[in-house]
């Protein structure tokens, strides 16, 4: 499966290469080492796991950053996205959450406010109070910031890992 964000313009923005879907619905699993390839045909990859969390009709959605010490995440406002069978497609509205060893920050604020104007009034209004409620729930540790499904999500992949790492002797 692939993820693809668009720009508000319909152009591509990046295309994570592999994913797939994750046991909660609406999670996907990116394993370390998954390319990432941006419009200019650069890449990069990640060298932990990232778990994709997304929800319908939802604004927003959250990378869980499983490092080995610590997790991190990254929230991208966005349009909602649309799940196809092989890939979920969204358009990233330029605002995101940071959050990294517990302190929370809204960033890529002058991108939105340099392109905002080209968005539908309906999108610019979404993606205010998205970023607004991202921000509010990662401070609380509420909703996909919960320590909780951290630990779920970081148990799943480790679990999936070892899995197909494992060696059959008959």
């Amino acid at each position: 499966m692939r993820l693809i964000s668009l720009r508000y313009d319909g152009q591509l923005h990046r295309v994570w290469q592999r994913m797939e879907p994750g046991s909660l619905p609406g999670s996907y699993r990116i394993p370390a080492g998954a390319a990432v390839q941006e419009r200019d045909g650069t890449t990069w990859s990640s060298d932990y796991p990232v778990v994709a969390l997304f929800w319908p009709k939802v604004f927003y959605q959250v990378f869980v950053l499983l490092k080995p010490d610590v997790t991190d995440y990254y929230a991208n406002v966005i349009t909602p996205a649309i799940f196809g069978s092989d890939l979920v497609v969204f358009i990233d509205l330029d605002l995101d959450v940071r959050i990294e060893n517990d302190a929370v920050s809204l960033v890529d604020v002058d991108e939105f406010t340099r392109r905002s104007h080209l968005y539908p009034q309906s999108w610019r209004n979404e993606a205010v109070a998205a970023a607004k409620q991202l921000v509010a729930m990662a401070k609380r540790g509420i909703g996909p910031f919960r320590p909780a499904l951290a630990a779920a999500l970081r148990a799943e992949f480790v679990h999936e890992s070892s899995s197909s790492s494992r060696t059959v002797v008959s």
